[in-house]
């Protein structure tokens, strides 16, 4: 892609709408990549290729360019003015921040200086034309809630080159259609941090990977916990069975028949209804392991279960 020659400016209208945002995951990632700075003098148009092509549309008759944060509008007036010299003219709309024009000089230059028809040779580029796809059309979850970053656009070429060249660079991105648009998808944790990273948001790979971390912590607890309980609950169902066994021997006279051994493990039991087989095993003299436990007492559940 070779910059177009312009020799006079041209004055576009950047309507600016008046109210206030939340400051969401995605919203914020935009913010940083807003102060991204440019490798290459390139950049900047090949930013602008991306803001466009995702946020917009960019004919030989019409320029349009449009998003509800007043940054990210900023940035592709600037862009704009890097990439092709024209002047900006800003004013206040109603619902969002637009940039456009319909001035022929200005959208034949526009047009034909971010066609994708030569690929992007140099990864300052590549990672400058991704940035400016997730400025124009991108969204990405609040970490939080889960993993799923994602360009957007009508544009079904434009949606095909970004994932074919973010392909190339290993993200292993999914293309499909939704409701019109082309969506271009990642819903790996570590390859958005990744992307993150690539485009120029390292703060907020950081802030994913932190969330990760913290939601890995908080599962393997809550896996512990679960196992515990679980493991708990059956303890004491085992050994209710088993009170209720020897109760059971105790009031049919059946006790004095019980041996030595089967005797020494019902009172242990009795008097530890907590305890675990293990726990119980080191209590018997000799000291038995957790088999030798387990199979005195189904000797006891045999006895009560005959009478």
């Amino acid at each position: 892609m070779s910059l177009p020659c312009v020799t006079r400016g041209v004055r576009f209208k950047f309507i600016v709408t008046k109210g206030l945002f939340f400051m969401s995951f995605s919203s914020d990632i935009k913010e940083k990549l807003c102060k991204a700075r440019y490798e290459c003098a390139a950049c900047a148009l090949w930013e602008t290729a991306g803001a466009l092509l995702f946020g917009g549309s960019a004919t030989d008759k019409s320029v349009r360019f449009s998003t509800e944060n007043r940054i990210v509008a900023q940035r592709v007036k600037d862009d704009l003015s890097a990439s092709f010299g024209f002047d900006f003219e800003i004013k206040a709309g109603t619902k969002t921040y637009r940039i456009e024009t319909d001035d022929v000089y200005a959208c034949e230059n526009i047009c034909g200086g971010i066609l994708l028809d030569g690929g992007i040779p140099f990864s300052c580029c590549r990672e400058s034309f991704a940035r400016g796809a997730f400025l124009g059309g991108g969204s990405a979850t609040d970490p939080v809630k889960g993993y799923h970053l994602e360009f957007d656009t009508k544009n079904r070429d434009a949606a095909v080159f970004l994932r074919d060249m973010l392909s190339g660079d290993d993200f292993s991105p999914k293309l499909t259609e939704r409701k019109g648009y082309n969506i271009v998808y990642i819903k790996d944790s570590s390859r958005i941090a990744d992307l993150l990273g690539y485009i120029g948001a390292p703060q907020s790979a950081l802030e994913l990977f932190t969330v990760q971390v913290e939601r890995e912590m908080r599962n393997n607890v809550n896996r512990r916990v679960n196992c515990e309980n679980a493991n708990t609950n059956k303890a004491a169902k085992a050994s209710s069975k088993h009170l209720y066994a020897i109760k059971k021997l105790m009031n049919n006279g059946k006790w004095d028949k019980l041996s030595d051994t089967l005797k020494e493990i019902a009172r242990l039991r009795v008097q530890y209804p907590e305890d675990s087989l293990k726990e119980l095993g080191e209590k018997t003299d000799p000291p038995i392991g957790k088999s030798g436990v387990n199979h005195r007492l189904n000797r006891i559940l045999d006895f009560a279960n005959d009478l």
